[in-house]
């Protein structure tokens, strides 16, 4: 195959080069053969005007120097032969048709090349030239290159069949191993295979790599057998857990469908989940207000509530069904499902039976008015006892009231009882405007409900002693963070009143709202930063991922952390390097790849290479180094660099396409700038008015310096201003305007003709001008000869001169 491969593509270079030589020889041919034609036709202007055939003929006859020239014929204007020539030795009287008027170019065919071009006098064509030319040394190429093509064609097979053998000893046959190998890999998905290696080659290196590869996907195959059974253990917790809580566990999706309901929840409830609309939730299951008897509104219910993105706490229902007669109070709490970007994915709801606690309160509050009555009693007997209370309580005013922090009581309701003087400097209230006023009176309102569930759960659970830090509104209006120690007071079983001790700690919370707030900026910045900012310890691995880096590299920030950074992203070129760098500056406190930019490549989530630039900076927190490595994705910029390069290339290969072009047409081009500089020239400028663009330097054009200027009467001066050059820069074309320019020194006069047009940009403005320049003294001297000729002629056969 790669002999056939190499012969089939050497036959291809081979007969690509032949026909790109025919071609060139052909284009050559054409353009010289073309060439010759428009000579002849100039030069038989005037022979066909006098029907001078013999002119005609001598004219023809200089053509003995073309030696492949076979025949070459003059038609007049009706298509009638004027005057032909004949090769020695070619067939004499060659017929061309007459409709060869029509050709305007050449025509090739298998043995002759013909030429066609008109004869033009006032843009009127008054004649035909019709040239054939023979193919013989066309033909001698073809077979010398076709003999040197068979040659080259012999010799690259055989270079091909060596190199072959070789690569198929040293190269192919390792390489189908390999592709067994991973082959059987593929059928099997047996990881524990592994490569035998011999040699130190390429080969030995890829076959090395793919057996550290299959390494890792064994090491990483086991380890995702482990998650997956850890992750079923906790699937079996997770159920087990929902099936046996106390408590009603009910979840729907976003679209109302009810995908967990536990047991718990049945049991509650009475009945279980049902594919309802959530408009007759309420009414199918029996949810009635705390009144008993009026059912919820649907759109009031918690769980509908959380689908539309709301939290709802210890909202109070009464359940009764006609599975439930007697029916149940129960306390719900919902919470939204929310995916990461915030859409609702479906709402959680809890629900708790609290039909034992209403029954509690009921007795509660029976015990409560039988205990106002024993009240009464044993007033009379507290009497005394308080009088013998009464000089310990003064004792322990006078301690109390030396404090600094506010030393307070209050009885079961939370109203105050007592309160030392240093109230008056934490509140700015005396003790008379607090005494006999509520604790909630004080506290700001945004906590107010926080703080009223606090102490309503410790007088609910008859926790003897709490700390709860909550803000208060002092005198003022200041707001003041406070520390509370609560303790309760009791007779008995039963609760009487509070002691508590507060403390201000505004200044404390000043401080953790700073350290908050800075790292809130701190995290800020790390989030919206414009670059991938990775943070890695010391043994190399990822602890931190900002959002950029997820977007640049396609990990997220769960999959990347507590992983090696240079196995996750550095391509197997750089991994080694990166490695050692880091291993130094551990040791030695000096590296390579620290605090230095780096262009290298690196390899995101789909395994595709990308240029980055990549800085690594160290830090030091508690003792150890961490790493910031900066990434900014450069692969666009790279792209519109070689974008770039291959855009200028392209630019200076159409630059040296207009100069070639440019030094081979017959007519001086100059173009020039808004400050008359020249910015392109060709030799034919130079050769008609000796202006030229220097190398290096900058050239301003000024015909003035070197030219006087004449209209074509030779006597009129011709303005400079009116110079189609100096027109175009100012906005205007101008079209072949024949000027007679005079050298100052020698005094030599050449008459030209010259058009103009400005360059414009896309705002129209004009940034520069190009002038075409004719020399026409040449033809201008044929033309008065040509008169001097009419007037002899017309003397000769009697005409009077026109200027008599």
């Amino acid at each position: 195959m790669q002999v056939f491969t190499s012969a089939f593509v050497l036959g291809l270079c081979i007969t690509a080069f032949v026909l790109i030589d025919i071609k060139g020889f052909k284009d050559r041919k054409a353009i010289s053969s073309t060439a010759i034609a428009k000579v002849l036709g100039f030069n038989s202007i005037s022979a066909i005007e006098f029907l001078d055939n013999a002119a005609a003929n001598k004219i023809l006859s200089e053509l003995t120097v073309q030696k492949d020239l076979l025949n070459a014929t003059i038609f007049d204007e009706k298509g009638a032969v004027f005057a032909s020539y004949t090769k020695a030795g070619s067939a004499a009287g060659y017929q061309f048709p007459i409709s060869t008027q029509d050709q305007k170019t050449f025509m090739y065919t298998n043995e002759n090349l013909f030429v066609y071009n008109k004869i033009k006098k006032d843009d009127k064509t008054i004649g035909l030239v019709a040239i054939r030319f023979e193919l013989s040394e066309l033909n001698k190429i073809k077979m010398d290159i076709l003999r040197l093509g068979i040659v080259l064609l012999v010799v690259g097979i055989g270079l091909a069949f060596l190199i072959a053998m070789i690569i198929k000893k040293y190269i192919s046959k390792p390489l189908l191993n390999l592709v067994t190998t991973i082959q059987t890999i593929k059928d099997t998905a047996d990881y524990k295979i592994r490569m035998v290696v011999e040699g130190k080659d390429e080969i030995s290196i890829l076959s090395t790599g793919l057996n550290d590869m299959l390494s890792t996907i064994e090491k990483r195959d086991n380890e995702v057998a482990i998650s997956k059974e850890q992750l079923n253990k906790q699937n079996t917790l997770l159920q087990s857990v929902i099936q046996n809580m106390g408590d009603g566990l009910i979840v729907v999706d976003e679209n109302s469908k009810f995908i967990i309901w536990n047991a718990a929840s049945e049991r509650i409830i009475g009945m279980g989940p049902m594919d309802i609309p959530q408009e007759r939730w309420a009414a199918t299951y029996g949810f009635f207000l705390p009144d008993t008897k009026v059912v919820f509104d649907a759109n009031e219910l918690p769980l509908v509530k959380a689908l539309h993105g709301e939290q709802v706490d210890n909202v109070e229902i009464f359940i009764q069904n006609y599975k439930n007669p007697e029916g149940i109070f129960v306390v719900a709490t919902a919470r939204p499902l929310q995916h990461s970007s915030g859409e609702i994915t479906g709402g959680v709801l809890v629900i708790h039976d609290i039909t034992e606690r209403k029954v509690s309160e009921n007795e509660i509050r029976k015990l409560n008015e039988e205990l106002e009555h024993k009240v009464a009693e044993r007033t009379a007997q507290l009497a005394e006892a308080i009088e013998t209370l009464r000089s310990s309580e003064e004792k322990y005013r006078e301690i109390v009231e030396d404090v600094s922090d506010v030393v307070h009581t209050s009885n079961y309701k939370g109203f105050f009882t007592y309160i030392n003087p240093a109230c008056k400097k934490l509140t700015g209230y005396s003790q008379n405007e607090i005494i006999g006023k509520h604790l909630i009176d004080f506290v700001s309102p945004e906590w107010k409900d926080r703080v009223t569930e606090f102490y309503f759960n410790q007088f609910k659970n008859k926790i003897d002693e709490t700390l709860f830090s909550f803000p208060i509104l002092t005198k003022s209006g200041e707001q003041k963070w406070i520390e509370q120690t609560s303790m309760q007071l009791r007779e008995g079983d039963k609760i009487t009143g509070y002691k508590s001790i507060m403390r201000d700690i505004t200044e404390r919370k000043e401080a953790e709202q700073k350290i908050k707030e800075s790292e809130g900026q701190l995290q800020t910045i790390f989030n919206e930063a414009p670059d991938a900012l990775i943070v890695i310890n010391e043994e190399g691995n990822i602890i931190r991922w900002n959002p950029k880096a997820e977007q640049i590299f396609g990990w997220s920030s769960i999959e990347v952390l507590g992983k090696s950074i240079v196995e996750l992203i550095m391509p197997e070129k750089y991994k080694e390097n990166i490695a050692i760098g880091f291993e130094n500056f551990l040791k030695t406190g000096e590296a390579t790849i620290i605090n230095k930019t780096m262009e290298i490549t690196a390899l995101n989530k789909k395994n595709i290479e990308f240029d980055i630039e990549l800085t690594v900076s160290p830090a030091t927190v508690l003792g150890k180094y961490i790493f910031i490595a900066f990434i900014t994705d450069i692969s666009l910029s790279k792209k519109l660099e070689n974008e770039k390069i291959e855009a200028d290339r392209l630019v200076r290969l159409n630059e040296l396409k207009l100069k070639l072009i440019l030094e081979n047409i017959g007519e001086g081009i100059i173009v020039t700038d808004t400050q008359k500089r020249i910015v392109l020239s060709n030799h034919m400028a130079k050769e008609i008015i000796g202006v030229s663009q220097e190398e290096g330097a900058s050239t301003t054009l000024d015909w003035a310096t070197k030219y006087d200027l004449f209209y074509p009467d030779a006597k009129t001066v011709f303005p400079v201003q009116n110079l189609p050059l100096e027109k175009a820069l100012r906005g205007e074309s101008s079209d072949e305007v024949e000027v007679i320019i005079e050298d100052q020194e020698t005094k030599h006069k050449k008459r030209v003709i010259i058009s103009g047009r400005p360059i414009i940009d896309e705002n129209n403005y004009v940034i520069a001008a190009v002038a075409n320049i004719k020399d026409v003294t040449h033809y201008k001297e044929l033309e008065n000869a040509l008169e001097e000729s009419v007037e002899k002629y017309r003397k000769l056969i009697g005409f009077k001169s026109d200027n008599k």
